[in-house]
């Protein structure tokens, strides 16, 4: 190297090529959110899988901070209902439950029946055995928050449609208010969610 080509002092010496950019992460696809029709649709018994997103990337500050909203729009009551149990019951009595059987004789298909009852299943030992046909959207509410703090594995989709489908098949009113007391808080979080 000649001294015209030596950097002179202070000079920064000539750079190479720039160094290549990591590639760019893929980013995730976005999730489908079910629209306001869709959900209406739901509650008359349409099949809706985008349902789930609704809940499916929800910690419990998250799922907390939806129902604090739901409440402050009076969709739920105040106050949720204290479970007495500290264990849930054996397995045996949710499979002895009419309300299993006809879960799975309503479904389209085995397949979905069982995942049905399955999540059924799931919610009713977060709620230590109460009779599903007797709960309410908070009763809901509250075993979908202990499923999430305790990150159980579920098909929200399934639970929720299973809950569905078991206040649908109720002669009393009470069924058909919880069904509608659902679909409101289920369309005020879909208007809460962006993304």
């Amino acid at each position: 190297m000649s001294d015209k080509e030596a950097p002179q002092p202070g000079e920064p010496a000539a750079a190479g090529p720039p160094p290549e950019a990591p590639p760019e992460k893929p980013k995730p696809p976005a999730r489908v959110l079910p629209t306001q029709e869709e959900i209406a649709a739901w509650t008359k018994g349409a099949d809706l899988p985008s349902l789930e997103n609704l809940f499916n990337l929800l910690n419990t500050k998250l799922f907390d901070a939806k129902v604090m909203q739901i409440r402050k729009e009076e969709l739920l009551p105040q106050h949720w209902q204290v479970i007495s149990r500290l264990e849930p019951p054996p397995d045996e009595e949710f499979d002895a439950l009419g309300v299993v059987e006809r879960l799975r004789r309503a479904a389209p298909d085995p397949e979905t029946g069982e995942a049905r009852v399955e999540a059924l299943r799931t919610a009713w030992q977060e709620l230590r055995g109460k009779h599903p046909s007797l709960w309410t959207a908070s009763d809901l509410f509250a075993a979908l928050r202990r499923i999430i703090d305790k990150k159980r594995e579920i098909d929200f989709h399934a639970l929720l449609s299973a809950t569905r489908d078991v206040w649908r098949g109720l002669d009393l009113p009470q069924g058909r208010e919880q069904l509608e007391v659902l679909w409101a808080c289920l369309a005020f979080i879909r208007q809460k969610t962006k993304k």
